[in-house]
């Protein structure tokens, strides 16, 4: 059997997520050797058919140097809820004032500014919110004359350079899966993708229009990340995840949503969790280190944050700035690394100790499973649990417990380990086949390739496989480490 690690085998825990920049920036050229082992996210608000070409060339250029080790991740754009052309100054708001937001093609200024969402007049009702520049602007809907114009007061002014609009209170009907999206996907999708991030759901239904979308073009094993940012999925927010293969907790127009912004680290923690509990990776975006787009060092607050993500659940961490136009990529991977570290360092001492907080009780009985973790982490000699999964669903099912030692995934589909390394986990993929019996020998195959070996300390593997009432394996084992 060949086995090769799809992880750092002495990294951290928790995992990383850069967004690739334009060919001018720093990162450009060498992100992937930045991130190492990781996921990255092309953003397609900068795609279209000016750069598809380039943008294929780019998925073959990461699968060529890197392989199996990186994740790529196409996240799209969403419905176009948004403003047209600012001018370059931006444009200045005061509070008390009215303004006409508008469908028709005119220049902004004070008085007039112009939005690409058709649907703005006839959605918007008097008295309704509309928020600018991520919520730090607002106004307040007054008229609408159904067709091209809204009426607005300024009630929280300032200047404006920022495209996005926030509607909290305005019920949309425009789909998740734009127009705008499909034509991108059509074009992208050729490629060796791994996931799609999905913008702006707001119930179970959008991941699902997506889920059929990627299977009438033949690439149903392409996984789903939802991005949670509008305040109906958070509301739906275990229904959401149950049609999902992961979450991001996009804080920026979630922030922008909130009728009381005090909400935000509340409801992040409650998206984790949700996650958690369905044993899906969870990825928190938005300024996460935004200092370190110009400096090498992250504030000391950046730090605080990180810490309580990683900490709360989060398995990753995404960079958007920070990575594609940053001066500092390489410093901001490692301080999320060392981060990570410090949140593993106190895990272990923690369980070392005994003084690790009593688990919360989770929904039905005490499995097999749940009551073997149970034991691992109470036992010294155990290192670390194994679990062998072709398609991911035992791993996610161990990944729901939340193990406090190190939980290894082994499996023998390419895209599978490229999905479970966004776990908080260590991913190996090993050419097995589910008729070979020795789930042993496979395990320590997988810890061969990470080079975790020692004599006197053991894992423990965990197989549940039910491809057929006919092939169902079971297996909990302790098995030695490699020597």
């Amino acid at each position: 059997m060949n086995a090769r690690a799809v992880c750092d085998p002495d990294g951290p825990s928790g995992r990383i997520v850069a967004t690739i920049g334009p060919p001018d920036s720093i990162a450009f050229r060498d992100l992937e050797e930045i991130v190492g082992w990781g996921t990255i996210r092309i953003n397609l608000a900068f795609a279209g058919p000016h750069n598809y070409e380039d943008l294929r060339a780019l998925v073959r250029r990461i699968r060529s140097r890197r392989g199996d080790a990186i994740c790529i991740l196409l996240d799209c754009v969403g419905p176009r809820v948004k403003l047209g052309p600012l001018p370059r100054e931006g444009v200045e708001f005061r509070p008390g004032a009215e303004l006409t937001i508008t469908t028709r093609d005119v220049p902004a200024d004070s008085g007039l500014l112009p939005t690409v969402f058709d649907e703005l007049p006839r959605a918007v009702r008097p008295g309704h919110p509309i928020l600018l520049a991520e919520g730090q602007m607002r106004l307040e809907g007054i008229a609408t004359d159904g067709v091209a114009d809204v009426r607005c007061r300024v009630v929280r002014g300032g200047r404006l350079s920022k495209r996005g609009l926030n509607l909290p209170e305005t019920r949309l009907t425009v789909p998740a899966l734009s127009d705008r999206d499909r034509r991108d996907l059509d074009a992208l999708l050729s490629e060796d993708v791994d996931m799609v991030a999905l913008s702006f759901v707001r119930t179970p239904e959008d991941v699902i229009e997506l889920r059929e979308y990627l299977k009438a073009h033949g690439r149903s094993e392409v996984r789903i990340m939802a991005k949670i940012e509008t305040r109906p999925a958070v509301e739906r927010i275990r229904e959401v995840a149950a049609v999902s293969d992961a979450l991001m907790v996009a804080r920026g127009d979630l922030w922008a949503e909130l009728p009381n912004p005090w909400e935000l680290p509340r409801l992040t923690t409650r998206i984790i969790r949700a996650g958690n509990e369905l044993g899906l990776p969870v990825v928190t975006a938005t300024q996460t280190l935004s200092s370190m787009v110009g400096r090498d060092v992250p504030s000391r607050a950046e730090v605080d944050e990180l810490y309580f993500l990683l900490r709360e659940g989060s398995d990753a961490i995404m960079g958007s700035e920070e990575f594609a136009v940053g001066k500092y990529p390489r410093q901001v991977a490692e301080a999320i690394r060392s981060v990570s570290r410090e949140v593993d360092r106190e895990r272990a001492d923690l369980l070392r100790e005994g003084t690790l907080p009593a688990r919360e009780s989770g929904p039905g009985k005490l499995d097999r499973e749940r009551a073997a973790v149970l034991w691992a982490e109470a036992t010294e000699r155990v290192r670390c649990l194994v679990s062998i999964s072709d398609q991911g669903a035992n791993a996610t099912a161990l990944h729901r417990e939340r193990p406090r030692k190190p939980l290894v995934v082994v499996t023998n589909h390419a895209a599978t380990a490229r999905y479970l390394q966004l776990f908080s986990a260590y991913a190996v993929h090993v050419d097995y086949r589910w008729e070979d019996v020795n789930h042993a020998e496979i395990a320590r195959e997988a810890l061969r390739a990470l080079g975790w070996r020692g004599a006197g300390r053991s894992a423990l593997l965990i197989v549940n496989h039910r491809a057929s009432p006919e092939r169902h394996f079971s297996k909990i084992e302790e098995i030695p480490l490699p020597e």
